[in-house]
């Protein structure tokens, strides 16, 4: 067992609150999106890049990543996210497994998880970097949740499987930022501050498994669009 496949003993993250499972979604909710990259996007070294150069700066710039996952039982399960951990400016290997403090292992499930990308870096494939373009033209940092199914047995919430998907948190040179996730059927959703819900831009070919049995979609170069809003 690595270092990275050690357990993290430890409860949710205290600059993220638990978020209990939303009625009638059963993936990754805006709420969660919101307070992981408002509480990673803060973190010393998260944000500081040579723009000139576009490259992070040795010693300064640093990735961080936390491990992503859910406990509780069918009728209470909430999203949780573990402490996060350093790595360099290049790179940052979360836990791949976590001991929660209020939950037994049969009722933790990992799922994924989060990180932050430095000097505006696109997404870590080549085939996000696609779709919608718009999203990344400007911005200024980016956080990427990558989930998968880690489990045996996929987390139930009232009878229904939770429905694995990945995101990204662009946020832009004037601070606004867009949502994006993407599910395993190749749907791309974003989400809309105006009708307060989630909003597919279109299908996409669904991608292969990589590495950590994640996939992404296959998207043709300006086949999605962000909302205009």
């Amino acid at each position: 067992m690595t270092p990275q496949d050690a357990p993290v003993s430890r409860g949710p993250w205290s600059d993220v609150p638990t978020v209990e499972m939303p009625t009638g979604d059963t993936s990754i909710p805006i709420s969660l999106l919101r307070d992981v990259a408002d509480a990673l996007l803060k973190l010393p070294g998260a944000k500081v890049c040579d723009w000139a150069a576009q490259q992070p700066i040795v010693g300064l710039s640093t990735e961080y990543c936390s491990t992503v996952y859910v406990a509780g039982d069918g009728n209470s399960l909430s999203w949780r996210v573990s402490e996060p951990v350093a790595g360099n400016h290049k790179t940052c290997r979360p836990f791949f497994a976590v001991k929660d403090d209020d939950y037994p292992p049969s009722q933790v499930w990992v799922v994924g998880y989060v990180h932050n990308h430095l000097c505006a870096a696109p997404p870590s494939s080549d085939d996000l970097s696609a779709w919608p373009t718009d999203v990344f033209d400007p911005f200024v940092a980016m956080v990427e949740v990558r989930l998968w199914p880690g489990n045996p047995a996929p987390a139930r919430y009232k009878n229904t499987p939770m429905e694995l998907a990945s995101a990204l948190v662009a946020e832009r040179q004037d601070g606004t930022r867009i949502f994006l996730r993407w599910f395993p059927t190749g749907e791309v959703q974003q989400w809309s501050n105006a009708k307060s819900r989630w909003v597919a831009l279109g299908h996409c070919a669904p991608g292969n498994l990589t590495g950590h049995g994640m996939t992404v979609p296959q998207c043709r170069q300006g086949s999605l669009h962000l909302l205009s809003e």
